[in-house]
């Protein structure tokens, strides 16, 4: 990637800048995701501790810039002003002064990993067909039904609340978040048994 962003940054005769989202990369499962600021000066990175911490809601973090960067005041600066205009994404003082005691500290990984066993386990045995979670708190599942805002309609009728795949540039599949209690992961098995059972209705299978 370092390599293919010099050379093409050459190629056009301008700066091409990488930009990591990564309030996710320390919630992994067995892996250590690497530092992008270690393969190629031209980064900026960006993560929020509502996810290190398990703080939902708490939009705070922070932006590093990598030191070599080309123009490396200049994004600084324009990331000040940025800041400045749209003033209301400055946290607020109270978590900024929790947080500031919570530096070195995250959620255990373990939880979530429980977590997504537990639901792999329902998937599973209901015949679910779906990416493997190496990380993060999601599932994204295949759609019984081709369009899966067809399909999410039918796990709300079970009182089960899922995003549509489309949103995160996965159409045909549907979201799950397993960041909720382990007896709301448990009762859900009923609700996405019957749901599969209307799109095999709906598909004449059944």
């Amino acid at each position: 990637l370092a390599a293919m962003l010099h050379k093409k940054s050459k190629e056009i005769g301008r700066t091409i800048y990488l930009l990591g989202d990564e309030p996710y990369r320390k919630i992994s499962y067995g892996y250590e995701v690497p530092s992008l600021l270690e393969i190629y000066p031209n980064t900026m990175i960006c993560t929020s501790y509502s996810k290190d911490l398990s703080l939902p809601g708490e939009r705070i973090g922070w932006l590093a810039i990598h030191p070599d960067a080309e123009d490396v005041d200049g994004l600084i600066n324009g990331s000040t002003l940025c800041n400045r205009i749209l003033g209301f994404v400055n946290a607020p003082a109270l978590m900024q002064r929790v947080v500031a005691r919570l530096q070195g500290v995250q959620v255990d990984v373990n939880l979530y990993r429980k977590k997504r066993d537990e639901l792999k386990e329902i998937l599973d045995s209901l015949g679910y067909d779906y990416i493997d979670p190496q990380g993060t708190f999601y599932f994204f599942v295949k759609s019984p039904l081709e369009n899966e805002l067809d399909f999410v309609a039918l796990l709300k009728e079970q009182l089960i609340l899922t995003v549509p795949g489309r949103g995160f540039g996965t159409p045909g599949y549907f979201r799950i978040s397993y960041c909720t209690d382990d007896r709301f992961i448990e009762l859900s098995k009923e609700g996405f048994r019957k749901a599969l059972e209307k799109a095999k209705l709906i598909l004449g299978e059944i």
